[in-house]
Formats: structure tokens, sequence, C-alpha cells
């Protein structure tokens, strides 16, 4: 008399092999975090070694876009030991790529109208961040 009906385990067990498969992801997310993390270091370390000939720009474009993969890592990993978000963390890895496009802007070929959805869309994230604040999402 003790067995759980079946129609019950199902459900059950359903719910254990999506939770598995959302960790496997996150899992595989923070994985290609890192090697993207891993490449745009590698890409600066060419850039220093070229420098007299590259722009030291360019190279704090890739610098930059190593820290918002490490930013968003950060998130993955708090995600999986807290099953909860920081907004925080995610608005302040947007306003860095932002910040990044704004840097980078005089280098790269940027039409003005893509240059003032950037600056707008800068201008939302930093009002997030002051409305918003730190929030934590919990799941």
């Amino acid at each position: 008399m003790d067995a759980e009906p079946p129609q019950r385990r199902a459900p059950e067990r359903m719910v254990w092999v999506f939770e598995s498969a959302e960790l496997i992801l996150y899992g595989a997310v923070g994985v290609l975090l890192v090697v993207v993390a891993g490449l745009a270091l590698a890409s600066e370390v060419d850039n220093i070694r070229g420098y007299l000939t590259g722009s030291p720009v360019l190279g704090l474009s890739s610098l930059i876009a190593a820290i918002i993969a490490l930013e968003l890592l950060m998130t993955v990993v708090g995600y999986m030991k807290t099953r909860s978000i920081s907004l925080g963390l995610l608005l302040g890895a947007a306003l860095t790529a932002m910040i990044r496009e704004i840097i980078v802007f005089a280098y790269q070929p940027t039409d003005l109208q893509d240059f003032a959805v950037t600056l707008v869309a800068t201008a939302v994230l930093v009002a997030a961040l002051y409305f918003v604040g730190d929030r934590t999402i919990h799941t």
C-alpha cells in the first residue's frame, strides 16, 4: 500500500528529466562562455604583440568582450548554485556591451542611426540599473 500510483510517478520523472536537461544545457553554456572568454583573451594577446601595427582600441574591444563573457558566466554559475538570476549582473553585462560599442564606434564603420540606437539603449540600461538595481529573481 506504500507504493505510489504510476500516474503520480511519471510526472515526477518527467520533471526530473527536464531539470537534468536544464542543468546540462546551462553547463554547456558555461563551457562555451569560458571558450569565448579564452578566445577574446587570445585575440588581445595577439593585439598586444602587434601593438605597433594594430589599434589599441580594437584590442580593448577584445578585452571587454572577455569581460562580458565572464559576467555572463557569473550569471550562469550563480543560477546553477542558487536557482536565481541577478538582474544587476545581466544589466551590467548588457551595459558593458553597449559601452564597448561606444568605444569602438570611431574605429569601425557604423551608421549614425545605429550609433544613436546604441546611445538610446545605453540610456535605457542605465535607467534600468538605477530603478531595478540588483534585484534577484528566484525560479
